[in-house]
C-alpha cells in the first residue's frame, strides 16, 4: 500500500493555492447565475431599487414567471409556442444529424475508396469558410426548395454534419473492433444490418456527446433563426427573448430575467441527464481482446 505524502509547508501552500483558485473560479462562474435567479424573483420596483446580488424580500414571488408564461402582451409569440418550435427543430435536426453523421463515419472508417480523404478535406474546407459570406446564397437555395421562412429551413441547416461530429464518430468507431463486422458478415448480415443493429447501438456514448454539443449550439443560436425565419409565429426561444427585450415589447427587466431562467432550465436538466453517456466505456459492446 502506498503511503500518503506528508504535509510539508510547501505542500500545504500548494494545496491552499489550488483550492483558493477553484473557489474563486466557482464564484466567478456561479455569481452571474445567482444574480439572474434572485433578480427574477424580485418585483419590478425592487429590481430597480436593490443591488443585483442582494436576495429578494420574497423568495416565493413567482409573479414574474407567471407573466413570462402567460404574458399580458404576447408580442407575437408565447414562451410555450417558442419551446414547441425549438423542440420541433431540435428533434428533427438531431435525428437527421445522427443518421447522416454516423452513416458517413461508418463508411469513412470501415471502407477504403478513392476520394475518401478528399471528402474529409471538403468538410474541413467548409469549416474554414466564414459564415458571414454565405447567408444570401443559403437563403436563395432555401427559397428554391420552398423552405424559406419556415421551421424546416432551420431543420435542414442544423442537420448538416459538421467536421467535429464526424471526427467524434470516426474516433469512436476506431475503438470498435472490425471483428464485430466480420462476425456479422459470416452470419449473413449485410452492411445495412451491421450499421443499424450493431454499430449504431455501440455509438450511443458518441451520439450522446454530439447531441449535447449540438443541442446547446442550436438551442442558443440566434443569428440563423433571425436571418432565415424572422416570422414571430415560427420564433425559437432565442428569438422570443429578443422580441421580449425589444423597445416596444413593454416587458419589464425582471420578467425578462424570469423568461431567461425558464429558457436555461431545460438545457441544464438535459445536460445532467445525458452527461453520463459521455463517460461510458469507449469499447462498450465491442469484442474484448
Amino acid at each position: 500500500m502506498s503511503r500518503r505524502r506528508p504535509l510539508t509547508p510547501g505542500r500545504v501552500l500548494a494545496l491552499g493555492f489550488q483550492y483558493l483558485t477553484l473557489v474563486l473560479a466557482s464564484i466567478l462562474v456561479l455569481l452571474p447565475l445567482w444574480s439572474l435567479i434572485i433578480s427574477s424573483l424580485k418585483s419590478a420596483r425592487e429590481y430597480l431599487d436593490t443591488n443585483r446580488i442582494v436576495p429578494p424580500q420574497n423568495w416565493f414571488n413567482l409573479s414574474n414567471y407567471a407573466e413570462a408564461i402567460w404574458p399580458e402582451q404576447a408580442n407575437g409569440i408565447t414562451i410555450g409556442q417558442a419551446f414547441y418550435n425549438t423542440g420541433f427543430i431540435l428533434a428533427f435536426s438531431l435525428l437527421l444529424l445522427i443518421l447522416f453523421g454516423t452513416s458517413a463515419a461508418f463508411v469513412i472508417d470501415r471502407f477504403r475508396f478513392r476520394g475518401r480523404m478528399l471528402i474529409l478535406g471538403a468538410w474541413a474546407m467548409v469549416v474554414a469558410v466564414p459564415g458571414i459570406l454565405t447567408p444570401v446564397s443559403t437563403f436563395q437555395v432555401l427559397k428554391v426548395l420552398g423552405l424559406a421562412n419556415s421551421k424546416w429551413a432551420l431543420v435542414v441547416l442544423y442537420s448538416g454534419v459538421d467536421i467535429i461530429s464526424i471526427l467524434i464518430f470516426v474516433q469512436f468507431l476506431k475503438n470498435i473492433s472490425t471483428e464485430v463486422d466480420d462476425s456479422a458478415r459470416i452470419e449473413g448480415a449485410n452492411y445495412f444490418q451491421i450499421y443499424f443493429r450493431l454499430i449504431l447501438p455501440m455509438l450511443t456514448p458518441a451520439i450522446a456527446t454530439v447531441v449535447i454539443l449540438r443541442t446547446v449550439g442550436i438551442y442558443n443560436d440566434f443569428v440563423t433563426p433571425y436571418l432565415y425565419v424572422p416570422q414571430p409565429q415560427e420564433a425559437t426561444v432565442s428569438m422570443m427573448l429578443f422580441n421580449m427585450a425589444g423597445f416596444n415589447s413593454g416587458t419589464s427587466a425582471a420578467v425578462l430575467l424570469a423568461a431567461i431562467v425558464l429558457v436555461i432550465l431545460p438545457t441544464v436538466v438535459g445536460f445532467f441527464i445525458l452527461q453520463r453517456y459521455i463517460y461510458a466505456g469507449i469499447t462498450n459492446g465491442s469484442v474484448k481482446g
